[in-house]
């Protein structure tokens, strides 16, 4: 599988938007053996004619798994690319398994299973990407994304935790906070929120923050919010919303 840290150049060769530069740092990996160029063909093959292929027929219960599957990503607002690679993945091992017709039950759901990962490990891979892109309606779709991962991934958790802190879009960092909801079982994530509470300047950040802090029953964030408090210029509403939670926490 093609390493992460280069899924953007293979990403801008695939829709062909490098420019001159990155062309030439993608054929230089090619030429170090850091890009499977015959991995890199058989991106190019299947995205290039995927739009017109039909699914072929395994059997009766594998189809079923694979079409829910299947028509669970199709559903979903993700960036076209992305969701090419996720067909692309599913329609190979597709194809071995009907191919062989050799596979048991045992041997399917284990195919299955490993194809559920390398999925989640797609989705994950394409939300991180995301999350660094110029655009706020991007990085919105990553937070999005990260709604279809695992709760324990400790990875989405730290990005929407940054995402979170540093994001520049006020839309963005609430969607953040309630990603993070998900998250709340883990106590790195919980005391992360915490910590975020007097790093926030937007009233609808802080207000969204304080009704988190009181579904979790967070007393940690009192002190959090008297900080906050403390601040001589703050809308009445948003005072009195931070009051309230104090109170009903303490």
């Amino acid at each position: 599988m093609i390493d992460e840290k280069y899924i953007g150049l293979v990403t801008g060769h695939l829709q062909n938007t490098l420019t001159e530069e990155e062309r030439r740092q993608l054929n230089g990996l090619i030429g170090e053996g850091k890009i499977d160029p015959s991995e890199l063909r058989e991106m190019e093959t299947v995205c290039a004619g995927l739009d017109s292929l039909n699914a072929p027929e395994p059997g009766p219960g594998m189809s079923r798994r694979f079409h829910a599957m299947l028509e669970d990503e199709k559903g979903r607002r993700w960036p076209v690319l992305f969701r090419r690679i996720v067909y692309a993945a599913a329609f190979f091992l597709m194809g071995l398994m009907a191919g062989s017709g050799l596979l048991a039950p045992d041997r399917q759901d284990e195919q299955v299973a490993g194809l559920a990962t390398e999925v989640s490990e797609l989705k994950e891979m394409m939300m991180i990407n995301l999350l660094s892109n110029a655009s706020p309606i991007e990085r919105l779709k990553a937070v999005q994304i990260s709604n279809d991962l695992a709760p324990a991934d400790q990875r989405v958790a730290a990005a929407l935790l940054h995402t979170l802190n540093t994001d520049s879009n006020v839309n963005v960092r609430l969607a953040a906070v309630n990603a993070l909801m998900r998250h709340a079982a883990n106590p790195e994530v919980r005391q992360g929120m915490v910590s975020s509470i007097t790093m926030q300047e937007s009233p609808v950040v802080q207000i969204a923050l304080a009704d988190a802090m009181q579904m979790l029953g967070e007393g940690q964030s009192v002190d959090e919010f008297r900080k906050l408090l403390e601040q001589n210029e703050m809308d009445a509403t948003v005072r009195n919303k931070l009051e309230n939670t104090i109170a009903s926490l303490i």
